[in-house]
């Protein structure tokens, strides 16, 4: 019993994860283009971003759960491949923490962006692709596990 729902605990963990580093990949793509979008970004994204750690944390926990609780034998390169990725996301998700904090306090409203500011978005970019392309590998080792 316990497995079971170590096991769906883990599933949803995946699926918040995967789900909300998805929504904020999507919405930030359609901000980049719509300034009306872009005004209500800064809204949405602190919520997605809760649902994603959350989903994070309840993999962590979920899945040391369930690799105690399995009987069977589990692969462990790919088991250990898993966990090395979910040790950069949660490394890629400080650093995106942190681009969003100096974008903060380096944009001006009605002012041009300055080269710093396009510097951090340039890398929020970059680490959110890098980011959410490491949880769609965590999906697919998920059902390889």
């Amino acid at each position: 019993m316990l497995l079971e729902i170590s096991n769906f605990l883990h599933f949803i963990g995946l699926a918040w994860g995967v789900g909300g580093a998805t929504a904020a990949a999507i919405i930030s793509m359609k901000a980049e283009k719509n300034p009306e979008v872009a005004a209500s970004l800064m809204k949405i994204i602190p919520a997605l971003s809760k649902m994603i750690w959350l989903g994070l944390v309840l993999l962590i926990i979920s899945g040391i759960a369930v690799t105690g609780l399995v009987k069977w034998p589990l692969d462990a390169n790919l088991l250990l491949i898993k966990h090395a990725l979910v040790v950069l996301i949660v490394a890629i998700g400080v650093l995106i923490f942190l681009k969003v904090k100096k974008m903060q306090k380096l944009a001006r409203p009605g002012e041009k962006p300055s080269a710093d500011f396009l510097k951090a978005k340039k890398q929020l970019g970059i680490f959110s692709i890098v980011n959410l392309a490491l949880w769609y590998l965590i999906v697919l080792l998920s059902v390889l596990v």
